[in-house]
């Protein structure tokens, strides 16, 4: 009989512990589920896939996903692969996890335009600090580069540090949904 006790007490504590481990480490951003059917759960599996071969970089990486209505009305994702912390100028109020990555969501009016949150934005951001934990860069704070050379011919003192721009659109991808259940994927412009 005491074994019984002692084990039912083992058990319970399993269970406490692990429905507590499920739980968001804060309220102000609201986790969703958003592979709700086949195909949605697709479309997020091979994209992740695509991240983790292409876009994410040292263990960091995070895919923000902007939900919209085109002019069509069809229901819309813009998948982003992320490996800062960019979502913090605009943060998002809810979240979705997916087999152990983090999905942030923003509500959009189009591929451009992100909806401003209507929580309180630095406790949106100390929140998704907790989501997210080491799975993103944080960026620097200063926004210049210093440079001490001179340009040839002209003598002109540089001003600012080299820069370089790499082309194309950074893994970006657009989701389209159709009324009959089907999408199309498109690589915005």
């Amino acid at each position: 009989m005491r074994n019984l006790i002692v084990l039912a007490f083992a058990i319970t504590g399993l269970v406490c512990k692990s429905a507590s481990q499920e739980l968001p480490p804060c309220k102000e951003v609201k986790q969703v589920k958003i592979d709700t059917d086949q195909r949605k759960k697709k479309i997020l599996s091979d994209y992740i896939d695509y991240c983790v071969k292409k876009e994410w970089k040292n263990d960091k990486g995070i895919v923000m996903l902007r939900e919209f209505r085109n002019e069509l009305g069809q229901d819309c994702w813009l998948l982003i692969p992320s490996i800062d912390d960019s979502y913090k100028d605009n943060p998002p109020e809810r979240f979705a996890t997916f087999e152990g990555d983090i999905i942030l969501i923003f509500s959009a009016d189009s591929m451009q335009n992100v909806i401003p949150a209507k929580g309180d934005k630095n406790r949106l951001n100390q929140c998704l600090e907790q989501i997210t934990g080491d799975r993103v860069y944080t960026r620097p704070t200063i926004k210049g580069r210093w440079a001490d050379s001179l340009r040839p011919i002209t003598n002109k003192k540089i001003t600012q540090g080299a820069h370089r721009m790499v082309g194309g659109n950074g893994g970006t991808l657009l989701i389209v949904f159709n009324a009959d259940g089907t999408y199309k994927k498109l690589l915005p412009v």
